[in-house]
C-alpha cells in the first residue's frame, strides 16, 4: 500500500511538472507572436505624404517687384490671379494659347486664371466706339497685357489718334482697378513695312513716356527688311511659326530660368 501510494505521488508529480512546462512554452509563444504582431505594424507605418512646392520667386524674378508678390501670395494661398489678354488672336495654336499653357504648367494650376479676350478686326476707334473695351473692368484683372490693334489702325486712324484711343481705355481700366498690373504689346511685325514701324515705334515711346511695361516681342523675330521674314507669316498674320517666337518671348519674360 505503501509502495502504491509512492507510484501515485510520483505520477502526480511528473504530470505536474509536464504540464507545466508545456503552459510556460504555450505563454512564451503568445508573447514572441505579440512582439512580432507589433513590430510588424511598426514596419508598416507609411511616412507623410511630402508637399512638393513649386519656387515661384525663382520663376518670377524677371517681373516687377509687386507682381512678384502677388505670384507669391497666389501660389501659397490659391486664390488665382486674373491674368487677361486683351486684343490678340484667341485661336487655337496662337501665340496666347501656347502661353497659358506653359504658363500653367510650370506655375501649376492655382496661380494664373488666364482670359482671352480678341478684337478681331475692329480698329481702335472702334473699340472705343462701341466700348467693348469696357468689358475689362468686369473682369477685375490682376494683370492685363493689352495689344492695341495698330496694324486694323495702320493707314485708317492716324497715329496720334490710335494713341489718343488707347489713353481711352486705359484711363477707364485705371480708374476702376488702380492697383491692376499694366502691360502692352505691339501686334506682329510685318516685312518690309513702311509706316507701319514706324507707327509701333511712337507705340514703344509713348509706353515708356508713361512708365507702362513693354513687351517688345519683335526682338525675337527676324529684321522688318530680312526676307526670312515671310516665313513667320502668312497674309501678315503670325503662322506657326510666328507664334512660336512671339510665345517664346513672352515665356522667357513671365518664366525666368
Amino acid at each position: 500500500m505503501k509502495k502504491l501510494l509512492v507510484l501515485v505521488t510520483l505520477i502526480v508529480c511528473v504530470a505536474a511538472i509536464i504540464l507545466g512546462n508545456l503552459h510556460w512554452n504555450n505563454k512564451i509563444s503568445t508573447q514572441g507572436a505579440v512582439t512580432s504582431t507589433s513590430k510588424s505594424v511598426s514596419l508598416k507605418e507609411e511616412p507623410e505624404e511630402e508637399k512638393i512646392e513649386i519656387d515661384v520667386s525663382k520663376y518670377a524674378s524677371n517681373l516687377p517687384k509687386d507682381l512678384q508678390e502677388k505670384i507669391s501670395n497666389a501660389s501659397s494661398t490659391g486664390k488665382q490671379l486674373k491674368l487677361v489678354i486683351f486684343g490678340t488672336s484667341d485661336e487655337k495654336g496662337a501665340w496666347s494659347d501656347q502661353f497659358s499653357e506653359e504658363l500653367k504648367a510650370t506655375y501649376g494650376e492655382n496661380v494664373f486664371e488666364v482670359t482671352v479676350l480678341s478684337t478681331g478686326d475692329k480698329t481702335t476707334l472702334d473699340v472705343i466706339k462701341d466700348q467693348s473695351y469696357e468689358g475689362i473692368n468686369e473682369l477685375s484683372p490682376d494683370i492685363l497685357l493689352f495689344e492695341p490693334s495698330m496694324l486694323k489702325d495702320n493707314g485708317l486712324i492716324g497715329i496720334e489718334n490710335t494713341l489718343d484711343n488707347i489713353q481711352k481705355m486705359i484711363d477707364s481700366w485705371k480708374a476702376e482697378n488702380e492697383d491692376m498690373t499694366l502691360m502692352i504689346q505691339p501686334p506682329n511685325p510685318l516685312y518690309d513695312a513702311t509706316y507701319y514701324p514706324s507707327e509701333v515705334s511712337q507705340l514703344k515711346a509713348y509706353a515708356e513716356e508713361n512708365d507702362m511695361i513693354y513687351l517688345n516681342h519683335w526682338e525675337n523675330w527676324p529684321d522688318l527688311d530680312d526676307v526670312k521674314m515671310k516665313d513667320y507669316l502668312t497674309e501678315s498674320k503670325a503662322n506657326e511659326s510666328g507664334n512660336k517666337v512671339w510665345a517664346d518671348y513672352l515665356l522667357n519674360y513671365f518664366i525666368a530660368e
